[in-house]
């Protein structure tokens, strides 16, 4: 035969193993190759030694009925006549819906095999992913799911209450299963297997020093929007204020703030990214923390003009079909909408690798801007007159001070040592850092 030595696309096999299947699979997942099977490792012809149709019958079925997606069509079974011996050939070409793998496995190492040289291997996990990765056009949700074992109880409920179907044809249409019958991992984030987490954290004060209350929250993307929006409800404090014999209740964020900032981060966040959606409320403000930051082009001014560039166009496709989403690129805007003549606005801050958006609290120190503001003028007296006895807090720090008047933290540290020199305010160490309180 003109092959005499294996490589990377020659391999001999004396009789038929599991390890035949592998070097198959091998072959299917990296550039293809030529496997003899009844010759010795050494090129020695060993031959067939049973009914050759049953070992075509047998290679085949075995190859065909162990791996998915199915491989029919990239391989070929045919006897060879060497040294008055037959012998099969095998060929197998490399598959156009790489990964392959053992169904029985799915895509684990123990079911990917890859060849490395002459050598049929076990792929790693982030071969897999790189493979996946290199197979793909270049979007997360569109790629094939490492993970195939998925349900979508809670999805399911969401489609039948909203009146919309989601059987297997749906599934296809909405992208998430492929063409070869596999999972996408659009389908993957709306399964109840959904590694992707989000994580809350209510603090005291103003820093991230003291917590009142933390949770994660897993789970299919649409149970994460229910479960996190009544989270953040019950911490959204109301304040209310009488207009003649009515009362006017004015939660300290606008509860569609809390909706449309939060599903933006979903809709548009990075899931290459391993990492969790953060969201942090502070005494002032609540800031929600994505990744990936915002695609190439798209300005502060094009996100309240309307303009959105969508990172996972097939996942907000479903989100509008749904009706979770109004229309594409309207969430931003609404945000800004809803605070209305607000003194305070919403801010998107430059974040590298990452999209911030800051929600201010519409009720923080408003007892102060209704009767002090126009007593108090300087930030002396307004530091006093809110940080005191009567006021909202007795002690507190550089960071308190300059989220209160608006100022960077070295310009309150500056106003508060000159306010202890003048006998004003006293300060003392409280861990590592200096708190301060009104002078008796």
């Amino acid at each position: 035969m003109a092959e005499t030595i294996e490589g990377k696309t020659i391999e001999f096999k004396r009789e038929f193993n599991e390890k035949v299947t592998n070097t198959m699979l091998a072959f299917l997942n990296t550039g293809g190759g030529t496997l003899y099977l009844g010759i010795s490792d050494d090129g020695s012809v060993y031959g067939i030694q049973e009914d050759i149709d049953l070992v075509i019958r047998k290679v085949s079925s075995s190859f065909r009925d162990s791996i998915t997606p199915d491989p029919s069509g990239y391989f070929n079974v045919e006897p060879e006549k060497r040294d008055n011996k037959l012998i099969l050939k095998i060929t197998v070409e490399q598959g156009s819906a790489i990964p392959y793998c053992y169904y029985r496995h799915g895509l684990v190492p123990q079911g990917v095999y890859v060849r490395v040289g002459s050598s049929t291997v076990m792929a790693t996990r982030e071969h897999i992913r790189q493979m996946i990765k290199d197979n793909s056009i270049g979007q997360f949700i569109t790629e094939l799911s490492i993970e195939q074992n998925l349900t979508f109880e809670y999805t399911k409920n969401i489609f039948a209450g909203k009146d919309v179907k989601f059987g297997e044809q749906q599934k296809q249409s909405l992208g998430l299963v492929r063409p070869d019958g596999r999972y996408t991992n659009l389908a993957l984030l709306l399964s109840d297997q959904c590694p992707y987490t989000t994580k809350a954290a209510i603090f005291e004060g103003l820093n991230k020093e003291m917590f009142k209350d933390r949770k994660e929250f897993t789970g299919s993307i649409f149970k994460q929007i229910d479960d996190v929006l009544a989270y953040l409800h019950v911490y959204n404090r109301v304040h209310g204020e009488f207009e003649g014999v009515y009362r006017i209740d004015y939660p300290d964020y606008p509860e569609i703030t809390l909706r449309e900032a939060y599903i933006n981060a979903i809709i548009h966040r990075d899931y290459y990214i391993e990492g969790s959606i953060l969201i942090s409320m502070f005494d002032n403000r609540l800031e929600i923390m994505s990744l990936g930051g915002v695609m190439p082009g798209v300005t502060h001014d094009l996100m309240l003009a309307g303009v959105s560039v969508t990172r996972n166009e097939k996942l907000a496709q479903i989100f509008y079909r749904l009706n979770i989403i109004e229309a594409f690129g309207t969430g931003i805007p609404r945000i800004f909408s809803a605070y209305g003549n607000s003194a305070v606005k919403p801010e998107i801050p430059v974040v590298n690798g990452g999209f911030l958006i800051r929600l201010p609290n519409r009720n923080y120190d408003i007892q102060y801007v209704k009767e002090n503001r126009a007593v108090y003028g300087s930030n002396e007296q307004r530091l006093l007159a809110f940080f005191s006895p009567g006021g909202q807090r007795n002690i507190f720090s550089k960071e308190d001070a300059a989220g209160m008047l608006g100022i960077s933290e070295s310009g309150a540290y500056k106003l508060l040592e000159r306010m202890k020199e003048q006998g004003l305010l006293r300060a003392q160490k409280a861990g590592k850092k200096w708190v301060y309180s009104r002078a008796k």
